[in-house]
């Protein structure tokens, strides 16, 4: 009886994938392009001084500046290039399932507990003194003291971002949205999300924007005795500061978006390019959390060379010990990275940036839908108009989308980090944004029993 040989089956590339060199293929072809663009933008940018140079010095600066910064901002947000870091961060976390997830996660939490023995560093050194309420032991918010009198009833609550760490609206006693709202004569309290762990990873938006913010909410309504709130939302924190609203629009007295991405129809920057190309449904099955690092690195590769020359520049010139305190205040709090809880990131990468589906009403928070027709309250849009992390049209779209009758937009002329602690916005910005506040917040003398809580 004759017996056929089985031939082999043809190997294929597909089939002799493995991860480990997929990892250092996809890292060389990421350098390449890399070095392509950072090659091009220099090109640019010495045609740019040659056009320009017998200029002021000034003007030569700027010009190659922007040349240099334009050209690589365009390159690093094409698809290609995109495609490329996408290919990079998954082909990482291909490799990380063999183990090593495991090894990461432990190692988060390690690092997680480490950061809070710096907690009490972070709540006190150049801030503005705060009690502690515990919502549910899982987070808590700030409520901060002043020794002025408070002139507004409403009370308005703070709603951060995931992303770095609560302290940026009050980073320093001169440069505190935080203490320039409490100087004229508003009760503030903030959310402070702490340092989430491995445990964390499956927490959603639904936790955070219907559960968390509404605890605070009725803790706030408890304290004070009013039966709503002014909710202010910062990045991220605007987001869910917008989802609360439309969920619980008969608790919120007034809304405040501060830079928040809301509409990516409009958007078109680095960072929101590189993130759409990650898998975020296997970063975070792998990961859980995902790692802060990854923000920095995506932060680095935006513009290394400004990361590099900040220091030259800033330091070229005479500074005082104010000027050097608030510039390391900013580097710390940029670099104060913790990781973001997988569940809503995933939520957030795949609904919002990707389907744009909460500027359309179809956000699904638990088993609700979203509806920002519900949106009835006063809303105040504070964005800015050179933000490359947040770009205004992705804020500004909303105010056609919202049925408010009372709303109002702000753009002022800086950048995301520059909305915090610019001077000139703390000269002109932030009294603006208190003024328009406090003509909507209910101006009675606070009840005797609210002064001494």
């Amino acid at each position: 009886m004759l017996v056929s040989e089985k031939k082999p089956s043809k190997a294929t590339p597909q089939s002799m994938s493995i991860p480990y060199y997929d990892f250092w293929f996809c890292w060389y072809e990421f350098s390449l392009k890399y070095g392509m663009v950072l090659y091009d933008a220099l090109a640019k940018s010495f045609k740019s001084f040659l056009d320009v140079q017998n200029a002021p010095a000034q003007k030569i600066e700027n010009s190659v500046r922007a040349s240099f910064d334009t050209s690589l901002r365009n390159n690093l947000k094409s698809d290609e290039f995109s495609e490329s870091v996408g290919k990079l961060v998954n082909s990482f976390v291909e490799n990380l399932k063999f183990g090593y997830n495991q090894f990461y996660n432990n190692l988060s939490d390690l690092n997680s507990m480490l950061s809070r023995f710096f907690d009490p560093i972070r709540e006190t050194l150049n801030r503005t003194p705060s009690d502690i309420i515990e919502i549910e032991g899982r987070f808590h918010i700030h409520h901060y003291k002043s020794t002025l009198k408070k002139k507004h009833k409403t009370p308005i609550l703070v709603v951060y971002s995931l992303i770095n760490r609560h302290y940026i609206l009050d980073l320093l006693p001169k440069v505190s949205v935080v203490r320039s709202l409490l100087n004229q004569g508003f009760d503030i309290y903030a959310t402070d999300w702490g340092t989430p762990v491995s445990y964390d990873k499956n927490m959603t938006l639904e936790n955070y924007t219907h559960e968390y913010i509404e605890k605070a909410v009725n803790k706030i309504k408890e304290i004070t005795g009013v039966e709503k709130v002014s909710i202010f939302g910062y990045c991220w924190g605007g987001i869910f500061a917008l989802i609360y609203s439309a969920i619980h629009p008969e608790t919120v007295q007034n809304l405040i978006l501060h830079a928040a991405p809301i509409d990516f129809k409009q958007s078109d920057t680095v960072i929101e390019k590189w993130t759409k190309s990650i898998d975020a449904e296997k970063l975070v099955d792998t990961l859980g959390n995902v790692p802060g690092p990854i923000l920095n690195f995506s932060f680095f590769f935006r513009n290394p060379v400004e990361v590099f020359l900040k220091y030259f520049r800033y330091f070229s010139e005479p500074r005082s010990l104010e000027e050097i305190q608030e510039f390391f205040a900013i580097e710390t709090w940029l670099y104060d990275s913790k990781p973001i809880i997988g569940g809503v990131y995933k939520e957030i990468v795949n609904n919002i940036y990707k389907k744009n589906l909460l500027i359309q009403n179809k956000l699904k928070v638990g088993a609700k839908i979203v509806d920002l027709q519900k949106i009835t309250m006063p809303v105040l849009n504070i964005l800015g108009l050179k933000d490359d992390l947040v770009p205004s049209a992705s804020s500004r779209s909303l105010m056609c989308d919202i049925p408010s009758k009372d709303k109002q937009l702000i753009e002022y002329p800086t950048g995301h980090v520059g909305l915090c602690i610019n001077p000139s916005a703390h000269k002109e910005l932030w009294p603006e944004v208190g003024r328009w506040i406090a003509k909507r917040s209910v101006d009675k003398n606070i009840p005797e029993l609210m002064a001494q809580s």
